[in-house]
């Protein structure tokens, strides 16, 4: 298994009494990581509860306290030893506020380490009682600098953000780039080295988590113009998110069509990205951009897995939102259409797969009017003194 580079912050907390809540979509390697803390990290006996498994689901279920005696009894576990309790996907409970409480507030010696799988179950059953017990940690997909690590390109990974010379070493981190922007950075696809094995996990993923969780959370009964709306969303992520435009072509209401957005955004499928804007609004768009926040759903409800331009902007946003420290992301577009596709801490950044030299107004304008020079991000870099150009993987 390989090692995140999240356990860096997770490891300061394994032995609080804090309880872990490891978070987001499925098969971004919760459970792979909760294993190698367990191995690896823990120096305490340790013992995991995958909530898939109804009996132990029945057993979290019925009592806090038949739970400790059932620590007691089968693993002959006494009250005065320290052990870590591993819980896969709590929010199957259906009280997890009321026992995580519990165990916390009772038995100093139990570490609970858990994991869930929707930020919307979660936010109904984790009340705010488990203030002040719980430390959340977003478990993203896999950033760039971890896709080569697992794909033992550690050599490469070393060189992520830093600006390199020698065109030999970008033609080979641009190779798996590509491979990252179409099949995605789920630790199960990357390291699945058959294409057509890829895009049958990818189905399956898609068919589990997408067509059946994300609906029954959201209970969604009109399913066929629910599949509609994710499937335009890819097909128009480039794009500025027109509402109105949306609903009327769904046909589905704006109220509907809001819910709808909002589920998506909270089971990890899309991130809504808002304009950029300063005290000058009125000459600022007011819609917004919409992003898949991991590339492959994109290409796969679009039915295209090359690398075409909307797919090259979604996994740089898929770059920036996993693997840049960037604390604000926006994009900058004006009245007269002026447009720039990222600003990150007020830096502006365009995309072009390929840049010929055209003069690029919108960046002008910004500049001139904010002071601030503007970088442009390519697959096929040319040097020039006069411009801030770089590969994605050098910012």
């Amino acid at each position: 298994m390989f090692k995140r580079k999240i356990l860096e912050k997770i490891n300061l907390f394994l032995e609080t009494h804090d309880i872990l809540l490891f978070y987001w979509a499925r098969q971004v390697g919760k459970t792979s990581l909760m294993k190698i803390i367990q191995k690896d990290y823990t120096k305490n006996k340790s013992y995991f509860f995958d909530l898939e498994n109804p009996d132990f689901l029945s057993l979290l279920n019925k009592n806090p306290n038949l739970f400790v005696e059932y620590l007691k009894s089968y693993y002959n576990w006494k009250i005065d030893e320290k052990i870590t309790v591993f819980i896969d996907e709590i929010q199957y409970l259906d009280n997890p506020t009321n026992f995580l409480k519990y165990i916390y507030d009772n038995f100093s010696t139990i570490k609970l380490i858990i994991s869930g799988s929707s930020t919307l179950e979660i936010r109904w059953k984790l009340k705010d009682s488990l203030v002040g017990r719980l430390i959340k940690f977003d478990i993203l997909p896999l950033s760039f600098e971890e896709f080569l690590i697992f794909k033992w390109k550690e050599n490469l990974a070393n060189l992520i953000g830093k600006e390199i010379k020698l065109d030999i070493i970008n033609t080979e981190i641009k190779f798996f780039f590509e491979e990252y922007a179409k099949f995605g950075a789920y630790p199960k696809i990357v390291l699945a080295n058959d294409m057509l094995l890829k895009k049958e996990y990818l189905k399956q993923i898609y068919n589990t988590y997408i067509e059946k969780d994300i609906k029954d959370i959201g209970h969604i009964k009109e399913l066929q113009k629910f599949n509609i709306l994710i499937k335009l969303i890819a097909n128009q992520s480039w794009s500025l998110a027109n509402l109105s435009e949306i609903s009327n072509t769904v046909w589905i209401n704006i109220k509907t069509l809001h819910e709808w957005i909002f589920l998506l955004e909270n089971t990890f499928v899309i991130k809504t990205i808002p304009p950029f804007s300063t005290n000058l609004r009125w000459e600022l768009t007011k819609m917004s951009k919409i992003f898949f926040i991991d590339n492959w759903i994109r290409n796969f409800c679009d039915n295209n897995f090359e690398l075409t331009w909307s797919s090259f902007e979604n996994i740089f946003f898929e770059y920036i939102h996993n693997s840049y420290s960037s604390e604000k992301i926006n994009f900058y577009r004006t009245q007269d259409k002026k447009e720039i596709d990222f600003i990150l801490d007020f830096i502006p950044y365009e995309l072009k797969l390929a840049y010929n030299w055209k003069n690029l107004t919108a960046l002008n304008y910004f500049e001139q009017k904010y002071d601030k020079k503007w970088n442009i991000i390519t697959l096929e870099k040319k040097e020039n003194a006069q411009y801030n150009i770089f590969f994605p993987w050098e910012i």
